[in-house]
């Protein structure tokens, strides 16, 4: 069993950087390299914000709910799920905190770059910040605390599905986000797009999480990520010049996506809690 350092820790940042690659050759009109590398490298800077936010969430907002995380993080398998616990740490503390800042850095970075002019180029930076995160998430998880398990391919393995599946967050983000600026001309349809662009990778995200589908849902996300990409690359091949007129995204209309998606996880979280109760 292979237990050296270097190459694990090669082994969890590599498949990332190699996919990102992939999918940045894969668009006709590439963007530039220093723009994907920055999206990525932001993607990994999320955890510095999200440390923080999770902090104030668990030792704060979670008391004032009533939910106790620390039975919750120490429940041995087979008692009875606290289920608001779950809930609560599945779709709040991991799905919206998590694919809210990727939101924020795709709407406040990504969509303000001239380079993003088409519907492909949101696509590939979506998935450029999911990636980066992901390389970053999966390296904690590389010492388990096992003797038999820490550091070795074992685990690493176990970590291809959530780059997966972060990578299909991105992806859809990516994709809702193009048909707002590109796809749709009604104003209504354009904010709907938006908030999809947040709700869905979060709804998506804390199922995943909350069900613990984590055999079925990664094959299911990978196909769904390659049948976007080649109908984009497709649609790309009809085109002679790049270029396409992209809408302007308003404040309010991100604040109504952080809103009507944080109401949802909500409503989520306290059906939750009152049922256990």
């Amino acid at each position: 069993m292979i237990r050296d350092p270097s190459f694990i820790y090669l082994a969890t940042i590599l498949p990332p950087i190699l996919i990102g690659f992939m999918i940045w050759r894969s668009d006709r009109f590439p963007e530039p390299g220093k723009f994907l590398v920055a999206s990525f490298l932001l993607g990994v800077s999320i955890y510095l914000p999200l440390d923080l936010l999770i902090m104030i969430t668990e030792d704060h907002l979670a008391p004032f709910l009533g939910l106790d995380l620390n039975a919750y993080k120490n429940y041995e398998v087979g008692d009875p799920t606290p289920v608001g616990e779950h809930a609560f740490q599945m779709f709040f503390r991991a799905a919206f905190l998590e694919e809210g800042l990727k939101f924020a850095l795709l709407i406040f970075f990504c969509v303000r770059l001239s380079d993003l002019n088409e519907p492909m180029d949101a696509i590939v930076y979506g998935a450029a910040i999911g990636l980066g995160y992901a390389a970053m998430e999966n390296i904690p998880y590389l010492n388990t605390g096992d003797p038999e398990t820490a550091w070795t391919m074992t685990v690493v393995k176990q970590r291809y599905y959530p780059l997966i599946m972060h990578l299909g967050f991105g992806v859809i983000m990516g994709w809702l986000l193009s048909l707002n600026l590109f796809g749709e001309q009604s104003a209504f349809k354009r904010k709907l797009m938006l908030i999809l662009a947040l709700a869905i990778p979060v709804i998506f995200h804390g199922s995943y999480n909350y069900l613990g589908a984590f055999d079925v849902f990664p094959i299911l996300t990978l196909i769904m990520v390659i049948g976007i990409i080649y109908y984009y690359r497709r649609e790309q091949l009809k085109k002679i010049t790049e270029p396409v007129d992209k809408a302007k995204i308003e404040n309010i209309d991100i604040f109504y996506s952080y809103l009507i998606t944080f109401t949802f996880v909500a409503v989520v979280v306290l059906s939750a809690i009152f049922a256990n109760n």
